[in-house]
């Protein structure tokens, strides 16, 4: 059976067992399976509870002939929450239409078998006036029976594109394709002697025109073939949209905003539904919130909130921090490390604040970082704060919080360190350039006033942050999508998943087997719920 919810990112599989006098349930999704005997069964209506307090769910489903009908409940009192589900019985996979869709996907690569190989396309726009040719790289290739084609972007620069579903026509082979600044296009290729013509559409509106010339290998037209024909090894288990965004990773727990809405998901809930925690006032952007107390920054104050009202947080305490607003803000125990400009001081600073009296928080110090240098992350591991900055990776000694020590600086290799995660004495940093050239750097610090490069990944979206768990990293990528890297030997680096999203990927951060990450374009966002569907040999 299936279980489907509108809030659900994808159906839910349902197993209701019965043996010697006692029942089970187990709850299946791409984010994980949950098992429990909590099960009751009375006339028509089966109810079972799972999870684990304050976040245990209670589900009551209505059996009426093949189909149940209910609800899903989290919480209590002013934080009860229900909301409506439906299931029906599951349909049995047919491996017969499965065994003849796999034979037609294979005759149809046998009559592409013309059109494999690497490819450098010439174009030019459909317009009164001739204008510069436009170059672009093109592979089309079988993957095990299936037909995919790999794209440059134009001018033949990265990152590379992959098309999977590839329609085979009376002239030739025809795909849709995200064209960049040209919006979403149709690609039509056929036929035409030694080379092939390209016909791309905007819509049903002509747009570019050109030809084709075969080339001998696929790096010779800026395609990478290898990751071209790599395994995704991710899946997409849903979109949280409304401008959701992660606040932070508290151990099993997952605290996401969406406007005035902060919500909870707790590791392994394999519903991954957002039910309402409390609300906060959309001008305040929260740092952080744990059992009774939220932090956030209010203006150019550090706020601290009773959520204990989910609807009507009260405000506990505040303390003004000189400068502007802050951009940045890290909550790391009792203290809250937040980023800003201070007009005075004629330079950027990071405010550390004492929040261990929600009552009283006091300002303890004003650390200042380069004038004219944006920071652009920053985290705490022990007693030092790792500073993602426009110069470089900045490690500072916060052990005395009232007087903040400049350890040592890691330049990186593109200069402006954009994100950083940090694990025992290895700091993890995506890093970029003017041009779009970017990297993920592995840097030793165990000794923080010479911190050393052990291990290098180039990446061709242009990494924005990165997020690390065991020997996987997942880097935001920007243009590419998300990068998943086996960091476990840092002399070697190497890709095992990708996946696309939307717009651009800017911040990533991964919870259990699940990586969130935030994407937009235009100043759109959305969080883009990612699992790894392999993993790291």
């Amino acid at each position: 059976m299936s279980v489907d919810s509108p809030q659900s990112p994808d159906s839910i599989g349902l197993e209701v067992v019965h043996r010697s006098d006692a029942w089970s349930v187990t709850l299946r999704s791409n984010a994980g399976v949950v098992t429990t005997s909590l099960v009751n069964l009375e006339e028509d209506i089966l109810s079972f509870q799972y999870g684990v307090k304050p976040f245990d769910a209670r589900v009551e489903l209505t059996v009426a002939g093949e189909s149940m009908s209910g609800s899903v409940v989290t919480g209590e009192g002013e934080t009860r929450h229900r909301r409506s589900i439906s299931a029906h019985r599951a349909t049995l996979t047919d491996e017969d239409s499965a065994l003849k869709q796999n034979a037609e996907s294979k005759r149809a690569v046998e009559q592409a078998r013309e059109f494999m190989g690497a490819w450098e396309l010439s174009l030019r726009r459909i317009s009164a006036e001739p204008d510069d040719p436009i170059s672009m790289g093109m592979v089309v290739a079988d993957l095990d029976g299936k037909l995919i084609v790999g794209h440059s972007r134009f001018s033949m620069k990265g990152p590379q594109k992959r098309v999977d579903d590839v329609q085979i026509t009376n002239d030739g082979l025809r795909w849709a394709l995200d064209g960049d600044v040209f919006g979403p296009l149709n690609v039509n290729l056929a036929a035409d002697g030694d080379a092939l013509r390209v016909n791309i559409n905007s819509g049903q509106q002509p747009l570019l025109t050109g030809t084709a010339i075969h080339k001998p290998n696929a790096s010779d037209v800026a395609v990478d073939r290898a990751q071209l024909i790599q395994n995704p090894g991710t899946e997409v288990v849903g979109v949280i949209g409304e401008q959701a965004r992660v606040v932070e990773v508290d151990g099993d727990v997952l605290v996401i905003r969406q406007g005035e809405v902060v919500s909870r998901i707790l590791k392994g809930d394999p519903l991954l539904l957002l039910f309402e925690w409390f609300r906060l006032p959309q001008k305040s952007h929260l740092i952080s919130a744990k059992s009774n107390i939220a932090w956030s920054v209010t203006g150019s104050k550090i706020q601290s909130w009773d959520i204990r009202n989910s609807q009507h947080p009260s405000a506990l305490g505040n303390c003004d921090v000189p400068g502007n607003p802050p951009k940045l803000a890290h909550r790391a125990g009792d203290l809250v490390f937040a980023t800003n400009w201070n007009g005075r001081a004629d330079t950027q600073q990071v405010q550390v604040v004492d929040v261990s009296d929600p009552g009283n928080p006091i300002l303890v110090a004003s650390h200042s970082t380069p004038k004219g240098a944006t920071n652009y992350d920053l985290t705490v591991s022990g007693s030092t704060l790792y500073l993602a900055n426009a110069y470089g990776l900045r490690i500072t000694d916060v052990t005395n919080q009232r007087a903040p020590v400049l350890r040592g600086i890691f330049e990186g290799r593109g200069r402006w360190v954009r994100g950083v995660d940090v694990v025992g004495s290895t700091a993890y940093i995506a890093t970029s350039m003017h041009g779009g050239a970017s990297w993920l750097q592995v840097v030793d610090v165990s000794d923080p006033t010479a911190p050393v490069q052990t291990g290098i990944y180039r990446s061709t979206g242009g990494s924005q942050d990165v997020s690390v768990s065991g020997d996987l990293a997942v880097v935001a990528d920007r243009a590419a999508g998300i990068v998943v890297l086996d960091v476990s030997d840092p002399q070697n680096v190497r890709r095992v998943g990708y996946s696309r999203t939307i717009g651009h990927a800017k911040k990533v951060d991964i919870f259990g087997e699940l990586a969130f990450v935030a994407d937009g374009v235009f100043g759109l966002k959305a969080l883009h719920v990612i699992r790894y569907t392999e993993q790291v040999e």
